[in-house]
């Protein structure tokens, strides 16, 4: 059963980029990811859509944003430090993003169709809902054998070589 839904809630989509070092690695990440933010009594709360699984507070719905984002940035950087490469990070990620809260879902849902009713007042811009989705970006692996080489210091005194 979902359980109802607060009469303040707002359907956000965001988009983070957040680059993350691994063992042997280092990756960037990119998600165009939805929440849902409701207003409670004591403030506001976001919910992860997707990723599901965060959620951020605050007393402001842009300060529950910041919050939900900070807490995906530190699940990103768990996700890395505990994957042994780039491929198994790049799936925990996916495993991540695509962890779906059916709550959030239903709720994202409702609010939106009252957003484009006119029924939530809001000062952020109304746009059409994109589609969610990440990526994930290899930038570097990282092994010894990819530092680069000590500088070299000769004495020239020999004839030049052809």
């Amino acid at each position: 059963m979902i359980d109802p839904m607060p009469d303040t809630v707002y359907p956000i989509v965001f988009r983070l980029q957040i680059p993350v070092q691994g063992p042997g690695f280092a990756a960037g990440v990119e998600f165009r990811g939805g929440a849902v933010v409701t207003e409670e009594e004591d403030g506001f709360l976001a919910h992860g859509l997707k990723p599901g699984g965060v959620a951020g507070v605050g007393d402001t719905l842009i300060e529950a944003y910041l919050d939900l984002k900070t807490n995906t940035e530190l699940a990103l950087y768990d996700i890395a430090a505990d994957a042994p490469d780039f491929d198994v990070f790049e799936r925990k990620v996916s495993g991540f993003f695509k962890d779906t809260d059916a709550w959030a879902a239903h709720a994202f849902d409702a609010a939106r169709k009252k957003v484009a009713a006119g029924l939530v007042q809001s000062e952020l811009p109304v746009r059409p809902n994109p589609a969610l989705r990440h990526s994930v970006t290899l930038f570097v692996e990282t092994a010894p054998t990819n530092n680069p080489k000590p500088s070299e210091l000769v004495l020239a005194g020999l004839p030049e070589a052809a």
